[in-house]
């Protein structure tokens, strides 16, 4: 789904085959944020919504079980509540992160792609020879638990004064990622 230029659902595919073009697929490296964001972020509050809305429900329903109309409508009322929670909330924006935001490692190039609404994205890239050094940072014992930890990338500025880091969260298996994208950043093009 493409809405105007900034949201476009198919971009990380995009993207991944113009640089698969460039470097070789063993060349690239596309890092994406776990399966542990999602869970923390939206199945997590979605669940804890619908749980609270159910009784919320329920408990009406136990003092209107005759009037028909009045639970209809009430139905009614609670669903639309339900959808305008989740809809307001940042349940949304997390899942937008989850399915759009990445970041891919060449041997020139770390480009992060990061979707912050349906009209906004950024694109941050860093020459992989101004890295000076990749940091893997736990804070978390949920993070510990699902082998899930941030990656801190800290050149020299490139362009703006506080241009020099480079923060992935939510990043599986991030020793085996960061011995990868050494790999990768070493290859000379």
């Amino acid at each position: 789904m493409k809405i105007f230029s900034n949201f476009d659902s198919e971009r990380k595919k995009e993207a991944y085959k113009e640089i698969v073009e460039k470097y070789g697929e063993e060349n690239v490296l596309v890092l994406n944020k776990s399966f542990l964001f999602l869970f923390v972020k939206v199945i997590i509050p979605v669940f804890w919504w619908f749980i609270a809305v159910f009784w919320l429900r329920f408990l009406i329903f136990i003092n209107l079980w005759e009037d028909n109309t009045i639970k209809a409508l009430f139905t009614l009322f609670m669903l639309l509540l339900y959808l305008f929670i989740l809809t307001i909330s940042s349940v949304v924006k997390y899942y937008i992160d989850y399915k759009l935001d990445f970041s891919v490692v060449t041997p020139e190039y770390l480009t992060r792609y990061n979707q912050t609404w349906f009209f906004k994205r950024d694109i941050k890239s860093s020459y992989v020879r101004n890295i000076k050094t990749i940091t893997i940072v736990k804070n978390s014992f949920w993070y510990n638990i699902f082998n899930n930890w941030n990656l801190i990338f800290l050149s020299e500025w490139d362009r703006e004064k506080w241009d020099w880091e480079i923060v992935l969260h939510y990043i599986q298996n991030p020793e085996g990622k960061k011995k990868e994208i050494t790999r990768i950043m070493n290859i000379t093009f």
